[in-house]
């Protein structure tokens, strides 16, 4: 007797099991809101440092002057005295805001900057600064000037002191990161 070799298991359960093992299934790690929150996730972050890259504040340098003139509004100006390191920062037509005693900060521009540091002495000499007043220039300084338009009066403010912010340049907001690190972290 010829004996045929003969399976146990049904042919329709053999194919079965052969195409399971011909597909690749990829094991589930996150449940597919999970995967959107994430990627929801990651394009914010993207976007705000994006943002952070491109936006700039300005940078304010201070300074303290006086007003001078002749008691006419036309020849209205204020000397402005800034720090030495400033020097190359500091150009004609930047932006500075000058606030006048309880007055708010007023926005005018540098008419014009002396090209060298100003001694002390030589300020006080220059630009008459007696009494109190010599106590604006206590070291080498550079001088600036701003023209004062005709609703500020020369008469009114003549001798009184000007505090003033200088705009000397711009920084990226990332520059702010190690602070708020270092602030954190504290």
């Amino acid at each position: 007797m010829a004996t045929m070799k003969r399976s146990i298991f049904r042919e329709r359960a053999i194919q079965h099991y052969r195409r399971g093992h011909d597909k690749d299934i990829l094991p589930r790690f996150l449940a597919p809101p999970v995967f959107l929150g994430l990627w929801i996730v990651l394009s914010l972050c993207l976007v705000i440092g994006w943002l952070a890259w491109t936006i700039h504040v300005p940078v304010f340098s201070p300074a303290l002057g006086t007003v001078v003139g002749s008691g006419q509004a036309e020849d209205a100006r204020a000397i402005l005295f800034a720090p030495p390191d400033q020097l190359h920062a500091i150009h004609p037509g930047e932006p500075v805001q000058l606030q006048f005693g309880s007055t708010g900060p007023l926005l005018f521009t540098i008419t014009t900057v002396a090209p060298t540091l100003l001694s002390p002495e030589e300020a006080r000499q220059r630009y008459h600064l007696e009494g109190a007043l010599s106590l604006l220039v206590t070291a080498p300084s550079v001088v600036m000037e701003v023209a004062l338009n005709t609703s500020i009066s020369a008469s009114n403010y003549a001798g009184s002191i000007v505090h003033a912010q200088v705009e000397v340049g711009e920084i990226s907001i990332l520059s702010f990161l190690p602070i708020l690190g270092h602030l954190i972290g504290a």
